[in-house]
């Protein structure tokens, strides 16, 4: 194993007094003067713990109150578990932090002021992940943030309940990523256009909203909209991924899925990203103008009717520009909708991700000529009928494999790796992944022993787990794990 640098001993050495709490006297927060960058890796140990000694605000307040910090994610702390302990520190450590009697206070009150104290305590703030919202007004003090995400809570606490300050987001100037839950459409319209430089909505759909600053424009002709008037957009979510209740609202929705789905390819030109819920097959079209598009996950599981033919179209369309490709497919029963397997890699030459969920390969997949797939990265879920033979023409074409997943797929078992092998090496395998399908120990034990640049691997098999990782201090690939091993992978 190579030596840790002299750097990170310290590194940990220093989170260790911290946890200790060997400056909880000091008159100064001895961390207000260290560079950003050495308070950020002090606060990454932190999330690097294993989860059976998670961590917890009271060991690093000094840290979270240096006002050095450039990136905060408090989504990992439970502050409602360790109201004691986070005001002994307070009493004991020179932290800047203004909180309210807790004994008199309401639990939530006091985690606001908590949270809001730290967010304001750190104008050098780049980045924040919580799911413990503050409010908006806290954040004008943040005018380097470019990334905010405010997760929802699924605790006991609802602190995510603000409305969207408009006047607050307008401020963050340098904002580029923002993920807010359960923005409705009008928020989404008016957040758009008010900070011009957003990347990313994070995984709200925005395509109702496309529509609605469309509408709005075209109410307010007088203003001239042909130049500069598309979105900074690269990452976004275009339908709803939701079932509609009642089959009235499924066929208003549809009817103007078209229109909606021209609207935002119109003002969104530069997406790179996109997840694409299909409710109209003609709607796929449109994508053909992302000129841009490098990675998109298309979900067919909403989508009443044939479409293969056209997606194969869209395929052959913007197949050469495609690097990451995700299918969520049709019900794998209905042989119809099989999954054309070989047309995606071949109009797909510089893809190196494919994810599909729910497929059945096309029988003619099985052809004996030999391919060169340049894949880094295939990952198969729900594979409920045996096809054997596809799947072993597959994997023996993907030489340049470095990560492998396979969930869900009976037919993968010891004898069809074997004969893997014997085609393709996989030389070049970092992780391999696999869950319910049909390997023993004796296919963990044939890929450590084939394998040569294997890192990671996990075989769940429901009762047994195989576990390796190359980065662990006590490696033996022997070894069986009963325990909860996706910590390490996933």
């Amino acid at each position: 194993m190579a030596l840790a640098s002299l750097h990170n001993i310290c590194v940990h050495r220093i989170y260790g007094f911290l946890k200790e709490g060997m400056w909880k006297f000091c008159l100064t927060n001895p961390f207000s003067e260290l560079p950003t960058q050495e308070v950020n890796k002090l606060m990454e140990v932190t999330h690097l713990v294993r989860h059976k000694d998670p961590p917890k605000i009271g060991d690093v307040i000094l840290l979270l109150t240096s006002g050095r910090l450039t990136r905060l994610d408090l989504c990992r702390f439970k502050p409602e578990e360790e109201q004691d302990l986070i005001v002994k520190a307070k009493q004991t450590t020179a932290c800047s932090i203004s909180l309210p009697n807790f004994d008199s206070q309401s639990k939530e009150l006091f985690i606001l002021h908590l949270v809001r104290n730290i967010i304001s305590g750190n104008p050098y703030l780049e980045e924040i992940h919580s799911n413990i919202h503050p409010g908006f007004d806290v954040l004008r003090n943040c005018q380097n943030l470019r990334i905010l995400t405010f997760y929802p809570s699924y605790r006991k606490l609802r602190l995510d309940h603000f409305p969207v300050d408009l006047s607050a987001l307008s401020s963050l100037r340098n904002l580029a990523i923002l993920h807010l839950s359960h923005m409705d459409t009008e928020t989404i319209a008016n957040v758009l256009e008010i900070c011009p430089k957003l990347i990313s909505i994070g995984r709200d759909d925005s395509l109702d909203s496309m529509e609605e600053i469309h509408q709005r424009r075209l109410k307010n002709s007088s203003l001239n909209f042909d130049v500069g008037s598309h979105f900074q957009l690269r990452r976004c979510v275009w339908g709803t991924e939701s079932w509609f209740e009642n089959r009235q609202e499924s066929c208003v929705y549809n009817s103007r899925f078209c229109d909606k789905m021209r609207f935002a390819v119109t003002l969104c030109p530069l997406v790179q990203e996109l997840i694409f819920y299909v409710h109209v097959k003609e709607a796929m079209k449109e994508l053909r103008f992302l000129k841009q598009l490098t990675l998109l996950r298309i979900d067919f599981e909403l989508y009443e009717g044939d479409f293969v033919r056209e997606f194969v179209a869209l395929v052959q369309e913007i197949g050469p520009q495609l690097k990451h490709l995700s299918i969520i497919w049709k019900d794998p029963f209905i042989e119809s909708y099989r999954v054309p397997v070989d047309i995606i890699c071949d109009c797909c030459p510089h893809l190196e991700s494919l994810e599909i969920e729910q497929f059945i390969f096309e029988p003619r997949f099985s052809s004996e000529a030999s391919r060169n797939f340049l894949l880094k990265r295939l990952t198969l879920r729900s594979l409920y009928e045996s096809d054997p033979e596809s799947l072993l023409f597959l994997l023996s074409n993907c030489k340049h494999l470095e990560e492998l997943f396979v969930e869900n797929v009976e037919c993968f078992d010891d004898a069809l790796l074997r004969q893997i092998f014997e085609r393709n090496p996989l030389t070049e395998l970092k992780v391999f992944f696999s869950e319910q399908c049909g390997l023993t120990r004796e296919g963990y034990q044939m890929i450590m022993e084939k394998a040569s640049s294997i890192e990671s691997v996990l075989i769940d098999v429901g009762r047994e787990n195989y576990f390796y990782d190359a980065n662990r201090v006590f490696k033996d690939p022997n070894l069986h794990y009963l325990e909860d091993d996706y910590f390490y992978v996933i």
